[in-house]
């Protein structure tokens, strides 16, 4: 119980072995000790068992309310923030109901908790999505409660729906996204213009027909024109190479 009540007061709510084991050190617990302490409070149910080798506090003992999915997601991907479907389904733009929470990962050192791409705790599947570091931008801190969760923005959600449409519930899902987001006027356009430069060139050209489709942004289209189109893409980057080739964006119309 003094344990328990000393995670408690660090502010630990989710955690594994690598989070306790400063504390564990400074109570001199041996480290081979040490690393069986969490097994047994999770077999004897003193701390919640969460898989993968992470643990919770009791409910009793949980300030800031009980512990969402978002936190289990910060652990899992240490460096990474939550997004595709999970993000828009926090902002409010898609309708769907997912029991998957996608986080976006750089690939670099101990940014994971291991090597896996998907996970399944408590009911819950988990996908880390690995980009490399200089794609990885866009993301903000916030508060859950007391727990602090890294999200990528609005603007940075709506553009990995353009490249990762699978990830948000489809194409058509993305869409309806947009469509949502366009009338409540609260993209930065600047720091849409910003993210878009540093993605590959098919991003602008499917936002470019993303606005023009939903009569939105004329100005910024003309922005997204000024930029060298070179090749022809699929509208949809999921679907069959079909359909009607849009010469102004350069994209095949394969969406129905």
């Amino acid at each position: 119980m003094e344990l328990i009540k000393t995670f408690a007061q660090q502010g630990l709510r989710v955690f594994s072995f690598e989070d306790i084991s400063p504390l564990l050190k400074e109570k001199n617990f041996s480290k081979s000790y040490a690393r069986k302490i969490l097994p047994v409070m999770g077999k004897n149910e003193t701390l919640q068992r969460l898989g993968c080798g992470l643990y919770s506090l009791p409910t009793e003992f949980l300030s800031g309310g009980p512990i969402h999915s978002f936190e289990i997601a910060m652990k899992l991907a240490k460096k990474g923030a939550i997004s595709h479907r999970s993000a828009m389904g926090f902002y409010q733009l898609t309708d769907q109901m997912s029991h998957t929470v996608y986080v976006t990962v750089p690939r670099l050192k101990n940014a994971n908790l291991s090597q896996k791409n998907n996970y399944l705790i408590d009911h819950t599947s988990f996908h880390i999505k690995r980009v490399n570091p200089d794609l990885f931008f866009g993301a903000n801190r916030i508060f859950i409660g007391e727990a602090p969760i890294w999200i990528t923005t609005m603007e940075k959600t709506l553009l990995d729906g353009l490249i990762d449409p699978a990830f948000c519930g489809g194409f058509l899902e993305v869409i309806h996204a947009f469509s949502n987001a366009l009338p409540r006027e609260v993209l930065d356009l600047d720091l849409l213009w910003d993210y878009t430069k540093k993605m590959p060139i098919v991003v602008r050209q499917r936002l470019g027909w993303m606005f023009e489709t939903l009569n939105a942004y004329p100005a910024f289209q003309e922005k997204l024109m000024s930029l060298p189109i070179k090749s022809i893409q699929k509208l949809n980057p999921d679907g069959p190479r079909c359909g009607s080739i849009h010469k102004k964006w350069k994209l095949m119309e394969n969406v129905k």
